[in-house]
């Protein structure tokens, strides 16, 4: 009996798929989506210059399995995929609501994830980056003057476990934190000048150092997000090459 583990495994047909349709969101200038904001300000500026580069076959299963999942599930109810949009000094802001739900004990705005895993979620939440999320799309809601009644929102992570997180309403969120970063974002990106936005903010493996000198580092960051190691001085001809070759294992 012959086993052979991995999504390299897929046939051609489904690994095409899967990259046709899970194209990386459009970007503008001066448009900023709330995943952008409530990320690294620094990660968000390289993704923009470098691109976010091409996802191994099972980073975009990832994403696929919780687009699909989405599509399926959004529609359940009422009041689904609202999109808001608030602008201020040529600047704009946008995200998607996943739903708003009744339980019974009043309306709540959920924001849907559908993580890998939720192994560190069932013990520590859902995360600075989520709560964040789900709390800015109640804040643009309420800006636009829609879901003034709501003033609760749930992260719900659906994966091998599902967990659900409470989410305090944030009153001043747009006007104290998502504006002013999005004027930095914006200015940082106008003036091709990353040095000007905030220290890394995603952990311990974004050191100042590494982020503010290091090119490699710099486009490690805009192709793998979270996952980064130590930088490795090399050329760009080289990361590239090594780069493609990674995205054709992954395949």
């Amino acid at each position: 009996m012959t086993v052979k583990v991995g999504f390299e495994n897929l046939p051609a047909p489904i690994i095409k798929h899967l990259n046709n349709v899970m194209n990386m969101r459009p970007v503008y200038p001066h448009v900023y989506h709330v995943t952008e904001l409530t990320m690294c300000l620094r990660k968000a500026y390289y993704r923009r210059v470098y691109g976010g580069g091409q996802r191994g076959v099972k980073g975009l299963w990832n994403m696929y399995r919780g687009s699909v999942l989405d599509s399926a599930w959004s529609p359940l109810f009422d009041f689904n995929q609202r999109t808001f949009v608030v602008t201020k000094r040529g600047v704009t802001i946008t995200g998607t609501c996943d739903f708003v739900y009744d339980d019974g004990s009043g309306s709540i705005l959920y924001d849907l994830k559908m993580p890998a895993s939720t192994y560190y979620r069932k013990r520590e939440g859902a995360g600075q980056g989520y709560r964040r999320q789900c709390a800015a799309y109640l804040a643009l809601a309420h800006a636009n003057g829609e879901l003034v009644d709501v003033h609760r929102a749930r992260v719900l992570m659906v994966a091998e476990e599902v967990v659900v997180e409470e989410v305090g309403e944030w009153t001043d969120m747009l006007d104290s934190w998502l504006w002013p970063r999005a004027f930095l974002l914006d200015a940082a990106l106008s003036s091709k000048d990353p040095s000007i936005l905030q220290s890394p903010e995603e952990g311990w493996e974004c050191r100042e150092e590494f982020c503010s000198a290091s090119t490699d580092f710099r486009i490690k960051c805009a192709y793998q997000g979270r996952d980064l190691e130590l930088p490795v001085r090399v050329s760009m001809e080289e990361f590239e090459e090594a780069a493609s070759s990674e995205r054709e294992v992954d395949r």
